[in-house]
């Protein structure tokens, strides 16, 4: 057999060969795709960082197991998790099990899947920006109840954040932080409200923006429903 024939057999072999790989790829992933994917959101029994994970997959529509970790448990499960701490979403597709950590990480991860990102580069940035303070006033929160400072931060600087927040819904003139609709970072804000404790009402008169925009969000059928239904009282 000549040369060229040969040449001609080899490459219509692998031209066969890599049709096939990349048919068997293709229909392997319209199959996992079609898989509906279930939710498990493993965090402690109390809200602190996990609850406006909790109001995004409400609101999102979401199905999830609310697997609330007891602290007799949390020794064992610690080295389980990808970085020994909670919150975790796992999310499970037949076989594949994928588990995100990073309560933000999560959160971004929602909203991209619900519609509750930006409309745009910048505006996607400016929520992570939002997210991300409020974050921060959260840790500050821990370090004030941890050093006993809870009657600074109640006093200072929660009302120096909520002044920020309270600007900025001013600024952009619709009720929202960022843009034309409802994002995380509206949702974070309004959730952060719980652990104004038994002054929330009081307190949040100082801010009308905040409190109609936390009434916006509690009013959401899936957020409402999940309120109604949660745990009572707690931090």
């Amino acid at each position: 057999m000549k040369t060229s024939n040969c040449i001609i057999i080899l490459i219509f072999f692998l031209n066969s060969q890599l049709s096939y790989v990349f048919s068997s790829y293709h229909s392997n992933k319209n199959n996992f795709n079609r898989i509906k994917p279930t939710y498990k959101f493993t965090y402690f029994d109390a809200r602190l960082r996990g609850e406006f994970i909790r109001f995004i997959l409400s609101y999102s529509g979401i199905e999830f197991e609310d697997n609330r970790v007891k602290p007799e448990d949390w020794p064992a499960l610690k080295p389980q998790t990808p970085f020994g701490q909670v919150p975790v979403l796992e999310i499970k597709r037949g076989s594949e099990v994928i588990e995100i950590a990073q309560s933000q990480a999560i959160a971004r991860y929602l909203a991209r899947k619900s519609g509750l990102n930006g409309m745009n580069s910048i505006e996607t940035a400016l929520i992570d920006m939002y997210g991300a303070q409020m974050g921060d006033l959260f840790d500050a929160l821990g370090n004030a109840f941890n050093s006993n400072q809870t009657e600074n931060f109640y006093k200072q600087v929660w009302p120096r954040n909520f002044q920020f927040f309270e600007d900025r819904l001013a600024k952009n003139g619709n009720g929202f932080l960022v843009g034309r609709r409802l994002s995380w970072a509206d949702i974070y804000l309004s959730q952060f409200t719980d652990f104004l404790g038994d002054g929330r009402e009081e307190m949040l008169k100082q801010f009308p923006l905040i409190k109609a925009l936390d009434e916006k969000v509690r009013s959401i059928p899936g957020i409402a429903n999940w309120i109604q239904k949660r745990p009572a009282g707690g931090f």
